[in-house]
């Protein structure tokens, strides 16, 4: 029965939540259905119901599920024309800032960490061109754990060269014998949080803000919700 289906689905998504602490209520509804439907193709079982019996009996299938609903989708510099854009706004970020001052930056839906390293980047290029600089500050945050480890490494496999310059990965990574690691002093200007940006508290005074990794997952209600957040976040004429 649909109704039937529909309970499940709601179960699911509760049980998720009270084994994870994870909520997905505010994601589209059609991309829940896809993940949870790929899990139950995984698992072989043809209806939600039975895949609800199943989350609750076996161990490791809510973290797998978990998982599935966490979509890292990332790379350095992903579509260049965004970054070329976001480029041309950097003057305006640092302009009338001193030595005191830091440019702050927020990246929400960080992933693996790609976004918030090439932000990165850019800021200290043009920071290079400036005496004195202000301070950098990368906030990076994402609700997966995991993803979140990967980018405080800062580990990167050779695959990375199709998508930063020769001149970038010599100025800003160094080379190790499965790809490339950020330098330290990029690392060391991001901080890596796991953090839920519709129930934790905001980041503010920001003078830019990236999320572009998140928004095509939610529903209406909830992206409406968000761009208020980002609204206070921001410094009045700050870059989203």
């Amino acid at each position: 029965e649909p109704a039937d289906e529909e309970a499940a689905l709601r179960e699911v998504l509760q049980f998720l939540k009270s084994r994870t602490g994870r909520d997905f209520a505010d994601y589209k509804r059609a991309t829940v259905i896809r993940r949870v439907s790929r899990r139950m193709q995984v698992n072989g079982l043809p209806t939600m119901t039975r895949y609800l019996g199943f989350l609750r009996t076996h161990a490791g299938e809510p973290s797998a599920l978990l998982q599935d609903l966490l979509i890292s989708v990332t790379n350095f510099f992903r579509d260049p024309e965004a970054f070329a854009a976001l480029q041309g706004e950097m003057p305006r970020l640092f302009r009338g800032k001193t030595s005191q001052d830091a440019v702050r930056v927020w990246v929400p839906a960080c992933a693996t960490g790609e976004e918030a390293y090439s932000v990165a980047i850019l800021l200290l290029e043009h920071a290079a061109t400036l005496d004195p600089a202000p301070t950098l500050q990368v906030f990076a945050c994402d609700l997966d754990d995991a993803a979140i480890a990967t980018a405080r490494t800062g580990s990167y496999p050779q695959a990375i060269e199709a998508d930063v310059s020769e001149e970038r990965l010599r100025r800003f990574f160094v080379k190790e014998p499965h790809g490339y690691r950020v330098r330290r002093e990029v690392r060391e200007m991001v901080l890596f949080s796991t953090h839920d940006l519709l129930r934790d508290a905001p980041f503010s005074r920001m003078d830019l803000i990236s999320c572009r990794n998140l928004l095509i997952y939610l529903n209406p209600a909830a992206q409406g919700r968000l761009f208020d957040l980002f609204a206070f976040a921001l410094h009045p004429g700050g870059v989203l």
